[in-house]
């Protein structure tokens, strides 16, 4: 919890109890809807315990934690009869208060006075509590006016505004289903409102937004395979990188045109290298008078790489910032025409077909493409699955487009295709050999000579080989490692280690490094402290990946 906050509410806690005790809570009318008679219930942020008082009427065994001791004491002489069940606890790392195994959680005005690098941790332990089938109420405020550019109110406390539907998929993303979603009232503060969310820890298997997607793959009229890149690019997205949405108050997401063209030079450059002309659009042909607005140019850009090492040499360059003036001109203009592309042919008609409309849209100011954040949080979840759909649908669409004279299975194998096709740890290598002194990055070992470079996340999962994504080992090690994720204590373990050889790789490949760092990280421009916020997102990715796919952890 932020230090600033939590001396206010240990300097003010007598105050805010008898405050809170003197007014009615905005909570109760959810709890009977939320909560059942007999459930084991965790109240984090407890305060001065009126909620935990409210809840034992409902039969509820009730249980409350509090960063502020002094907030802990005055709720223990309000409600001795509470006593034994009211604890000092602190997220994000809150461990396992009363031996866990909670039925439920009340989590209410706690979340927003936590760094934002902490939310995801402060969630993954909420679920580490929690049975499966559990129940999770969630509070927080809507955007204070009051706050100040460091998001501080006057009092100086911590205020983060976090959006109902970034906090959906947060915890969504942790395997929670949500199962109710309210505005209130403040009882306090008249003229502010606070939202809150129930969670289930388990998919209820309601409809979701994912059937407009669905509509869009097998129903949507398609004259080109535009569509399917644009959704599979999204997907892509939506997995790894997706730090580089922006949360937007109408409730849509916001994905850099840049980022989605970036990825179609990618999945085009394979067809149009093909000896085998394959076309993208219906009635496309060699000599065709409306090609795909980009081959010529992307296919110039090709025959430029072709005798440098193809696809994985451009990407190496284009991320290190070695292209040529020449060659740069080009890809801008491949880039440009891409987007134009994105922009006038799926933005603009996808989804038209349905009664839900148009998915997507595009703002021009900010150079973004939009779509519903129900949308996006689907995408988020089933990214990995869509994806596949979408690869499947794309070769069966590009048959039919070349009049049957290739099939489906001819076109997989160019999909597949991606920059990070191989292992290349090259540059990762040379570097870890220059070092006159290295350790293990697992063991913490001595590495004296031989040694093997290891993906933090296994590249059967990822296909990565971004230098963050690389780290020495003993190959002893490594063969234990395999294709498993490491664990979540290995890697706080490890973490000094981490850092230490990301501050070596960006030492010696500076331009690679911060863009592959910042490419994951959501951010334009390399922050003062990303060491703390890489380390964060690659934590979060891990455990993301190994809930979603079911993956192997390390060691056992």
């Amino acid at each position: 919890m932020d230090e600033l906050t939590l001396r206010y509410y240990s300097e003010e806690a007598k105050n805010i109890s008898d405050k809170y005790n003197n007014v009615s809570s905005g909570l109760q009318k959810y709890f009977s809807t939320v909560f059942v008679e007999g459930m084991k219930i965790l109240d984090i942020g407890c305060g001065s315990g009126r909620d935990m008082a409210i809840l034992t009427q409902y039969g509820i065994d009730i249980y409350g934690v509090d960063a502020s001791p002094e907030m802990v004491q005055y709720a223990q002489e309000k409600y001795p009869e509470l006593q034994a069940k009211i604890d000092i606890g602190v997220l994000p790392n809150l461990g396992k208060p009363f031996g866990g195994e909670f039925d439920g959680v009340l989590c209410s005005a706690v979340l927003m006075h936590l760094p934002k690098e902490e939310l995801f941790d402060a969630a993954f332990s909420i679920r580490n509590l929690m049975k499966e089938g559990g129940r999770l109420l969630v509070s927080m405020p809507h955007d204070r006016p009051d706050i100040d550019e460091h998001c501080r109110d006057s009092k100086g406390r911590l205020f983060n505004s976090v959006k109902p539907e970034y906090l959906q998929l947060l915890f969504e993303r942790l395997g929670f289903s949500i199962i109710g979603k309210w505005k209130t009232e403040d009882s306090t503060r008249p003229g502010y409102s606070w939202f809150t969310i129930a969670f289930n820890l388990k998919y209820s298997g309601s409809i979701r937004p994912i059937d407009q997607v669905e509509s869009v793959l097998t129903r949507d009229k398609k004259t080109a395979t535009y569509k399917l890149a644009l959704i599979r690019a999204f997907s892509e997205v939506a997995i790894i990188e997706y730090k580089t949405a922006r949360w937007l108050e109408n409730g849509m997401v916001g994905i850099p045109l840049s980022v989605i063209a970036e990825k179609w030079l990618y999945y085009y450059w394979p067809i149009f290298e093909s000896t085998t002309f394959i076309p993208q659009i219906r009635g496309e042909e060699v000599s065709c008078s409306r090609p795909v607005a980009f081959r010529a140019s992307l296919t110039e850009l090709i025959i430029k790489y072709k005798r440098k090492g193809g696809l994985n040499q451009f990407v190496l360059d284009f991320r290190s910032n070695r292209i040529d003036k020449d060659t740069m001109k080009l890809l801008n203009v491949v880039l440009h025409k891409i987007g134009y592309t994105i922009v006038s042919g799926p933005v603009t008609y996808a989804g038209g077909s349905l009664e839900s409309g148009r998915l997507f849209k595009y703002d021009r100011n900010n150079r973004e493409i939009l779509l519903n954040s129900e949308i996006w949080i689907e995408l988020s979840l089933m990214g990995y699955w869509i994806r596949d759909a979408v690869l499947l649908r794309w070769a069966e669409l590009t048959a039919d487009l070349a009049r049957k004279e290739m099939t489906p299975s001819d076109v997989i194998d160019l999909l597949l295709v991606t920059p990070a096709g191989e292992r290349d740890v090259v540059d990762a290598r040379v570097l870890y050999s220059s070092l006159s002194q290295k350790e293990c990055t697992w063991t913490g070992r001595n590495i004296k000579s031989d040694f093997d470079v290891d993906h933090i996340i296994p590249f059967s999962l990822w296909h990565n080989n971004d230098l963050w994504n690389l780290v020495p080992v003993l190959p002893s090690v490594n063969n234990q490692k395999r294709d498993r994720l490491p664990s979540r204590d290995l890697l706080s373990d490890r973490k000094e280690c981490l850092i230490h050889y990301w501050e070596a790789l960006r030492e010696r490949y500076r331009l690679r490094f911060d863009r592959e760092a910042c490419s994951i990280m959501g951010f334009v421009k390399t922050p003062d402290n990303w060491h703390t916020l890489l380390f964060n997102i690659i934590a979060e990715a891990i455990e993301i990946t190994a809930i979603q796919r079911g993956c192997e952890r390390w060691p056992l």
